[in-house]
């Protein structure tokens, strides 16, 4: 009984010190557009070159959705850390892919994904009286939770199930006097490495997301860190 009651106190003290840091809590949606880029670098006399292998192209861009949480911490002069859980699309339109090399048929296909991830970012924040607008560097840590390949299966079905990703962008954030904000982001998260790199085959992905969202703060005014007195009215 004593164990249980110390892990439990542990485990309170635990959310009791991370809510602590956290400074606002919020969800958003998403509109995504991808893509794959595939590099084949084999001579078109080697055996490599098969219907099922890939040509050098870029893919035409799939456009899905996400969704997430998104939680922000500490409350420095201008800057903040963003960590985010979030379920998102990814895949290709594939509009050329060569099923026959005498008679140079070709077919489309669509290759989709479903990612489960762990988003980590530094938020530079610049403030106005107006409105907010923030810088976001960080990376996301991607869990593939299925998929459908529907061209390229020998590549598109051996990318990875775990990957690390760098993701960039921008938001803002109308000025509100309420602690329920609403806020715009515009990220961008290409591959830095290869999602398949065998055979002197390469593929890898790039993705644009668009998000809006609330964000619940504890501050009910727009967070400026401003060290001018405030008038609280005639004594």
């Amino acid at each position: 009984m004593i164990k249980k009651i110390s892990l439990l106190l542990l485990v309170v003290s635990s959310f009791t010190v991370n809510a602590q840091f956290i400074q606002g809590i919020g969800l958003f949606g998403s509109g995504t557009s991808s893509r794959h880029d595939y590099l084949n670098s084999n001579a078109r006399d080697t055996i490599n070159w098969l219907p099922i292998t890939p040509e050098s192209h870029r893919s035409t861009e799939r456009q899905s959705w996400g969704a997430g949480v998104v939680f922000e911490m500490f409350n420095f002069r201008g800057f903040r850390l963003q960590s985010e859980i979030e379920y998102i699309n990814k895949g290709a339109v594939e509009r050329n892919e060569l099923v026959n090399i005498y008679t140079n048929e070709r077919r489309r296909g669509v290759n989709k994904y479903k990612y489960i991830a762990f988003n980590n970012f530094a938020k530079f924040r610049m403030e106005t009286f107006n409105f907010t607008s923030s810088l976001l560097i960080g990376a996301r840590l991607e869990y593939n939770l299925g998929k459908s390949i529907g061209a390229y299966s020998q590549v598109a079905d051996n990318f990875k199930k775990l990957w690390v990703s760098p993701d960039v962008g921008i938001g803002f954030e109308p000025y509100s006097y309420r602690k329920l904000k609403i806020f715009t982001e515009l990220h961008y998260n290409p591959d830095v490495r290869r999602q398949y790199n065998e055979n002197n085959v390469a593929a890898s992905n790039r993705t644009w997301e668009l998000r809006v969202g609330i964000m619940w703060r504890k501050k009910k005014l727009n967070d400026l860190d401003c060290n001018a007195p405030r008038y609280h009215g005639d004594y």
